[in-house]
């Protein structure tokens, strides 16, 4: 026997139209609406004014890692994506989901490949391109308004300072291939954590693998020793 019953719609012809007006694809007809509408455009305001002030504080906070390594010779763009990773993490930015799985570890695209045009803007580095053992690498002149950075540096990031200098000097001198690797591990660690998975060696080697099919080129051991490593110099994420 059919119900008598009809199911109520849970979305109106009403709903429909005022999702077209906030959209902007209507006019608001009443005062109620108008309101509602120049709500919505405070709001978008708000949350382009707050991605902007995060845009401006990762890009301080990359300005200081250059400044730290531009002179070494292991530091080229890979190894650059990496501690931006690290120490944003250091700082306890949350920015975990603008990373996505990239050959070399994880990577945001959008931001690193707008970063150097920023200290341009900024005036805070000159770059030019430079060939070195086969790759293009960016090297670092500091511009004319390169002491500027240092001012927001303090007021961004003084009192977490200490996280971001201990993440640059333990990796100042090693080899991209290993930044790469902790970097990846330490993805890896987050990931398996926010799938409510157990957190042990073989679901670490299992998700480490399945990262990238270009990480076959690191062993088991290699991936045990670099954990170790982490967490004896407190390269941990706090999980």
């Amino acid at each position: 026997m059919k119900s008598t019953n009809k199911k109520k719609n849970s979305f109106t012809i009403e709903d429909f139209e005022k999702g077209l007006m906030l959209a902007g694809y209507l006019t608001p007809q009443n005062e109620q609406e108008i309101e509602e509408v120049e709500a919505l455009k405070e709001h978008d305001k708000n949350i382009s004014r707050q991605k902007s002030i995060v845009y401006f504080k990762r890009a301080v906070l990359a300005a200081e890692i250059v400044n730290k390594l531009k002179e070494e010779p292991t530091f080229g763009r890979v190894k650059f994506q990496k501690l931006v990773y690290l120490c944003e993490h250091a700082c306890h930015m949350n920015l975990q989901d603008r990373y996505l799985k990239f050959t070399a570890g994880p990577f945001d695209n959008k931001f690193m490949h707008s970063i150097n045009q920023e200290f341009k803007k900024q005036k805070w580095y000159e770059i030019e391109y430079k060939q070195s053992g086969g790759y293009v690498k960016p090297v670092y002149y500091p511009s004319d308004n390169f002491e500027k950075y240092k001012a927001y540096y303090k007021r961004y990031f003084g009192e977490m300072n200490d996280g971001i200098e201990t993440i640059i000097e333990l990796f100042r001198k090693m080899a991209t291939r290993e930044v790469e690797l902790k970097a990846t591990i330490y993805y890896c660690l987050l990931e398996i954590n926010e799938n409510n998975q157990l957190i042990n060696n073989k679901t670490l080697i299992e998700n480490f693998y399945k990262f990238s099919e270009s990480k076959i080129q690191f062993s088991e051991t290699e991936i045990l020793n670099s954990l170790d490593w982490m967490n004896i110099n407190g390269v941990f994420p706090s999980i």
